[in-house]
């Protein structure tokens, strides 16, 4: 019997090639917010996080003033059509292709904002509908401001409540806080190598497993 029924990704470095569009929109927050310095030489440990809690974490900007530089990164990100130059990993479109095939559902749970990331997905053309994407949403209605609370949300979506369904669930995503927010709700976590984490970070999350490609992962999985 398939062992999963269910595969979710995260978006950014792993189904989107958004490390450009990340970088030029996050050093014109920066700037923006009057950082000293907003030239970035490595811009992949910063992709992932939730841009206000990175913008408070790790450049030491207040909560209100993360806001602000959120704001600022969406208008240029969103409101002057950044997001939809980057391009998704080559392969993207097949691997969901043969995983619906094979009677897998397949969806997308991401820090991304959820008002980006759906559209980024239906424009993309890579065999996903609104329905199959959670994205960050920070508004108390919502709640959504971890990973963990974004795949809860996809789980509940889906009615997938008891532990015997969940054990048929893989997150896949580049980053440690993917394996770990899966753990956290639950399901299983797979790390893939091409987007913007180490593999040492990887590693430290435990994975069921680690893939270098799309083929890889597709094999694991048994699609």
């Amino acid at each position: 019997m398939r062992k999963y029924h269910t595969v979710i990704f995260d978006l950014d470095g792993t189904l989107l090639d958004s490390k450009n569009g990340f970088w030029h929109c996050f050093e014109t927050a920066l700037m923006r917010l009057g950082y000293p310095n907003p030239h970035i030489d490595v811009i992949e440990p910063f992709i992932g996080p939730p841009l206000e809690d990175l913008l408070v974490d790790t450049f030491g900007f207040s909560r209100e003033e993360s806001k602000r530089g959120r704001a600022y990164y969406l208008e240029e990100y969103k409101d002057n059509g950044v997001m939809f130059t980057d391009p998704f990993f080559p392969g993207t479109a097949e691997a969901v292709a043969r995983l619906k095939a094979a009677g897998i559902r397949v969806g997308v749970c991401t820090n991304k904002g959820h008002d980006c990331a759906e559209p980024i997905v239906l424009k993309g053309n890579i065999g996903l509908d609104a329905e199959d994407v959670v994205g960050y949403m920070p508004e108390p209605e919502f709640g959504r401001t971890c990973k963990v609370d974004i795949i809860n949300t996809y789980l509940k979506r889906f009615d997938i409540y008891d532990e015997a369904l969940k054990k048929g669930v893989l997150m896949v995503g580049d980053r440690a806080t993917d394996i770990s927010g899966a753990r956290d709700a639950g399901i299983d976590g797979a790390g893939v190598t091409w987007g913007n984490g180490s593999l040492d970070e990887l590693k430290s999350e435990n994975p069921v497993c680690i893939a270098d490609t799309y083929e890889e992962l597709l094999n694991f999985i048994g699609e």
